[in-house]
């Protein structure tokens, strides 16, 4: 069942003396139980597509869907509801509320959609369980270690049981070891629990057990195949062959 589709979607930034193209014609089709990867340089429009996706920023022209409605045809209702309830976002440098400690950060999504207290707090502790990180519940968030930080923003994401979980920069800054364990976890929410996940990066070796991976560029996806192709979606590019030595 496919989750997610981009058909062409393009968006523009106005600046100074012109605009920035974000995202020019990308599309692709994120599946249930699927991770996909994207990398690509700082600037290249890997955030802006999962704003766009999450439904923070709207197209400038082409179409979002998810599931089978299109974005910019939900109501202000439906649309208020996918972003609290069918969408998880882990943003890089996603702020904590202070004062609050780790369950009561992740327990507040559901506190926002007028969830009993106690229910949110036992289901605040369920997910940070899920995700390795229940020994941190009732600690303060500067208590906590980079990889411990991104296990509770995956568990606060997850706390509302959405359907595509959308993750900016999931271990960039950890150590090897960190990074194997969180994208493990990735894998296993995609691979057992069926939520379809796409995450980005800047570099395609953080982007471990990940398959499709897709190089973006200046707001392009490079290598894509013709969509229509099942099994063919993605092609990385690889460097143009060059003539030996002897070749010379």
């Amino acid at each position: 069942m496919v989750i997610l589709r981009f058909e062409q979607v393009c968006k523009f930034y106005q600046r100074r003396g012109g605009s920035k193209v974000a995202l020019e014609d990308v599309s692709f089709e994120l599946e249930r139980g699927q991770i996909m990867g994207i990398f690509g340089p700082s600037g290249a429009g890997k955030t802006t597509l999962l704003q766009v996706a999450a439904g923070f920023e709207a197209p400038d022209s082409g179409i979002v869907t998810y599931k089978d409605e299109r974005l910019d045809e939900m109501s202000t209702a439906q649309h208020r509801r996918y972003r609290r309830r069918e969408v998880g976002c882990v943003w890089a440098g996603q702020p904590w509320v202070p004062g609050l400690t780790v369950c009561e950060h992740v327990e507040l999504p559901l506190l926002i959609d007028h969830c009993d207290n106690r229910v949110a707090g036992r289901r605040a502790r369920k997910f940070l369980l899920a995700c390795e990180a229940d020994e941190c519940a009732d600690l303060a968030p500067e208590e906590l270690s980079d990889g411990e930080r991104q296990r509770v923003a995956i568990a606060r994401a997850l706390i509302t049981e959405p359907h595509l979980l959308l993750v900016d920069g999931a271990v960039s800054g950890l150590s090897i070891i960190e990074q194997e364990q969180i994208m493990e976890l990735l894998a296993a929410l995609a691979h057992q629990a069926k939520v379809a996940v796409l995450v980005a990066d800047t570099n395609a070796g953080q982007l471990l057990r990940v398959d499709p991976i897709i190089y973006m560029r200046d707001g392009k996806l490079i290598g894509a195949e013709p969509p229509d192709e099942r099994g063919k979606l993605y092609k990385l590019p690889t460097p143009e062959s060059r003539p030996s030595a002897a070749d010379a």
